[in-house]
């Protein structure tokens, strides 16, 4: 499995999740991604990073703290089957 954030906290770097996933396709790894700076405002439709990059059918988690971005006091997470 490879975790990564969507977005980084200190610079706001958006994560390359379409070479990311071309990588763990390449190694027959899952994807893990945390969109918790992300999740609301990234994308077309704001569901986060692997929207933007094009990979959400690759992207196997989601989670999101629901506490950054959205200024919520919860968590939650998003998978796909395999």
């Amino acid at each position: 499995m490879i975790a990564t954030d969507g977005v980084f906290s200190m610079d706001g770097d958006i994560a390359p999740l379409d070479e990311i996933c071309a990588l763990a396709e390449k190694h027959g790894a899952y994807v893990f991604v945390d969109e918790c700076h992300a999740t609301g405002f990234i994308g077309p439709t704001g569901r986060g990073t692997p929207e933007l990059k094009g990979v959400m059918d690759k992207v196997l988690v989601i989670t999101s703290t629901l506490g950054k971005a959205l200024g919520g006091a919860t968590g939650g997470g998003n998978t796909r089957p395999p």
